[in-house]
């Protein structure tokens, strides 16, 4: 149970920059702007899936660690950075993902004249940066937890 919760926010923080740092990059450069935006938005509410399976067992095992085991005060600090990754997560699949993905479509259906930012453009951009906001704030929130857990020992 001591390198649960380590593992799964290893494998977690892992997957995050794979997809930031390889999958997306990869899928911009070599497929039309359409064709990639397709091909992301149907891998995130995986991605954002494992995320929150991985989160939920980090959780668990800090939960039982923290409740079962002697306590320092980073152990209730590495439950709370856990539970900060996974309401970023959480949001950001169940809020962000089904607005950008309305706003995504709510554009391409839009006319606007050439050169001129349409409201749907404005909205998707949003949602796009507040995502990449949370899916940082997990990420550097998951270096912390390991930080956090490293301490322990």
């Amino acid at each position: 149970m001591r390198l649960l919760p380590a593992a799964a926010v290893l494998v977690w923080l892992g997957i995050m920059a794979f997809f930031a740092g390889v999958v997306a990059p990869a899928a911009f450069s070599t497929l039309d702007r359409e064709a990639a935006g397709r091909f992301v938005g149907a891998v995130f509410p995986r991605y954002y899936a494992l995320g929150a399976a991985l989160g939920a067992l980090a959780l668990a095992g800090l939960g039982v660690r923290f409740v079962l085991g002697p306590r320092r005060p980073w152990d209730a600090l590495a439950l709370v950075l856990v539970g900060v990754m996974l309401a970023a997560t959480l949001y950001a699949w169940l809020v962000v993902l089904p607005a950008a993905h309305a706003a995504r479509e709510a554009l391409r259906q839009s006319v606007s004249a050439p050169g001129a930012i349409s409201t749907e453009a404005q909205a998707f951009a949003r949602l796009h940066r507040l995502s990449g906001v949370l899916n940082g704030t997990a990420m550097l929130a998951g270096v912390l937890v390991l930080a956090a857990v490293g301490l322990r020992r």
